[in-house]
């Protein structure tokens, strides 16, 4: 049996420098990453506090400008004729709720099915600006299912269709290299992807049904913009991985899974969070995916072309450029999409 000669003392201690060097390098980053992401997820929601939460409002203009200056920053004050027009810009999600104010009594209209947290801040703002001269009426305008009356069912549905779509990515890269790219069959590829998504999107509506979360909205309705949603998050990771290899899947991951999902709205509504976290989630699959989700589970009668636009946008430029990449690999006769990058 071969024994390893022993390295000369110089060599060794040399060996052993270049040992901790490199563990030294590799504490810092690891600690400097933690240390970052850990900072990232708590200037998030640390202490979520209301701000600019559009509220609408009938009745007087006293009593408007006086609850106006009262609550500061925190509402948005938007004017309406009548308590119905309020209902309606509830309904379409122009507003969070809504102050009634009558010579009869103070009536605040909330909408748990917007944002639980945006309800429970509106009515304790609305009871300490009338503690003392009203005892407001609290009317739920649009209440949650009771198959989902915690409000927790869309958080999950929006998590679990983001994690099949990294599961997606990291299966098209393993199948990726078993393929032999032509560049006369560059759908092949974007075909995997649009037929998991859908099968992403009837499973999971399936399962939410089974436990009473959306069974009131239409299967194909509710199975096509889960499919978008993972469409867009495994397009776009896909085309990530196709142009810079493995380190795309971990950008998706951290921007869609680890950061994206707390600033995507489904948990923390938006005027609970800082405005840049906001716009930036929105702009990212999950935080359209949550707006998408609460408006076709709860208001069907809310604006969708925003949501549907980006999503639109991060599925068809990843599959733009996944078709590309795969053109260009079958034109340049590479084995397969692994050997272009």
């Amino acid at each position: 049996m071969e024994t390893e000669a022993e390295l000369p003392a110089a060599e060794e201690r040399k060996r052993e420098h270049h040992f901790w060097v490199r563990a030294i390098a590799l504490a810092i980053l690891g600690v400097s990453v933690v240390a970052l992401l850990g900072a990232t997820l708590l200037s998030i929601s640390h202490a979520p506090a209301p701000h600019h939460i559009p509220v609408g409002y009938v009745g007087a203009e006293t009593t408007r400008q006086a609850l106006s200056t009262q609550a500061g920053s925190a509402l948005e004050i938007t004017d309406y004729e009548s308590r119905d027009a309020a209902l309606t810009g509830i309904a379409r999600l122009d507003v969070y709720g809504a102050l009634i104010v009558t010579d009869t009594g103070v009536e605040l209209l909330k909408s748990t099915a917007a944002s639980p947290q945006v309800a429970a801040s509106l009515t304790a703002l609305v009871t300490k600006a009338f503690a003392g001269t009203a005892t407001p009426t609290v009317t739920e305008a649009t209440p949650l299912p009771a198959g989902d009356s915690a409000g927790g069912g869309l958080g999950v549905m929006l998590q679990v269709v983001i994690l099949g779509g990294t599961i997606g990515s990291i299966g098209l890269g393993r199948l990726v290299p078993r393929y032999r790219a032509k560049w006369a069959r560059g759908e092949l590829p974007l075909l995997f992807l649009v037929l998991y998504a859908l099968c992403v999107g009837a499973g999971i509506s399936g399962l939410a049904r089974g436990f009473g979360v959306g069974d009131h909205v239409d299967f194909l309705h509710l199975t096509l913009s889960l499919a978008l949603i993972n469409l867009a998050a495994t397009a776009s990771t896909s085309a990530l991985v196709s142009l810079v290899g493995s380190a795309g899947a971990a950008v998706g991951g951290l921007l869609y899974f680890l950061i994206g999902a707390p600033i995507s709205g489904a948990a923390t509504a938006g005027p609970l969070m800082p405005v840049f976290w906001h716009d930036f989630g929105q702009a990212l699959p999950p935080g359209a995916g949550a707006t998408l989700l609460r408006r076709v589970l709860y208001f069907p009668d809310a604006p969708m072309g925003t949501p549907l636009l980006t999503l639109g946008l991060y599925a068809g430029i990843g599959a733009l450029v996944l078709g590309v990449v795969n053109y260009l690999a079958g034109f340049l006769q590479k084995d397969s999409l692994a050997g272009l990058p």
